[in-house]
C-alpha cells in the first residue's frame, strides 16, 4: 500500500492511527437518487456517513467528511480534499437508482465500484462482507472509471449501498435502526479488511 497503516493491535481501538476519509455523495441542490416518499440519497448519504464516522472513530480511526452538512461540492472538490488529506482509505457512500425504463422492482443490492488496482481487494472484501453479514442481495462488484474511484493517493471505493427506487429496499434504506446497523457492520468489515492486508 502506498500508506501503510501501523501495526493493527488486538483491541477496542484497530484502527487507530489510520485516516479514513469517507464522502457523503450528492448534497445541496444536486439530491441524487429519490425514494417512493421524497427521502432523498443526499439526506440518506449523510446520515449513514456521520453514523459511519462514530463507528470508526470507536474503533480508533481519524475520520474526514468531505461534507457534513447539506451543501454542494462538486467532484473536483472532493477529489481535491482526498489529494489534500492522504487518507489511508476513502469511501464514498451512495446509493442506486436505474432510469426510468429500468426494472425497479427486480433490482436491488449492495454493488461497489473501484478503478486502480489498489482498491480492488477493498471493494470485493466490503462488498462481500456487507452481503454476507447483513444478509443484503448483490448487485456486484465492478471496474468503473469514476471521479470517486479515480483517486491514486490511496485505495478509494465508490459504494452503492442499496436501490432508493426499490420498494422493498427503500424500506430497509430509510430505516434508522438498520442505518446504525449498517454502519457498525461496514465499520467492523474495515477492520477486518486492514487485518487482512497487514
Amino acid at each position: 500500500m502506498r500508506h501503510p497503516p501501523q501495526q493493527l493491535k488486538q483491541n477496542s481501538t484497530p484502527l487507530q492511527g489510520i485516516k479514513i476519509l469517507l464522502d457523503p455523495g450528492h448534497g445541496g441542490t444536486e439530491t441524487g437518487a429519490r425514494g417512493p416518499n421524497g427521502y432523498t440519497e443526499k439526506e440518506v448519504n449523510l446520515v449513514v456517513s456521520k453514523l459511519l464516522e462514530k463507528e470508526l472513530i470507536k474503533r480508533g480511526a481519524t475520520v474526514y467528511l468531505t461534507r457534513e452538512d447539506d451543501r454542494e461540492i462538486s467532484l473536483v472538490e472532493r477529489v481535491d480534499t482526498i489529494n489534500k488529506i492522504k487518507p489511508t482509505v476513502a469511501l464514498s457512500i451512495h446509493y442506486n437508482a436505474l432510469p426510468d425504463w429500468g426494472d425497479a422492482i427486480n433490482t436491488k443490492g449492495v454493488g461497489m465500484f473501484w478503478y486502480h488496482a489498489q482498491a480492488h481487494s477493498l471493494a470485493i472484501f466490503l462488498h462481500n462482507y456487507l452481503v454476507a453479514k447483513l444478509n443484503r442481495p448483490s448487485y456486484g462488484v465492478f471496474w468503473n472509471n469514476l471521479a470517486l474511484t479515480r483517486p491514486h493517493i490511496t485505495p478509494s471505493v465508490l459504494l452503492e449501498l442499496g436501490f432508493m427506487i426499490n420498494p422493498d429496499e427503500f424500506e430497509w434504506i430509510e430505516n434508522r435502526q438498520e442505518q446504525a446497523k449498517l454502519a457498525q457492520i461496514l465499520a467492523d468489515g474495515i477492520v477486518e479488511w486492514f487485518a487482512t492486508v497487514n
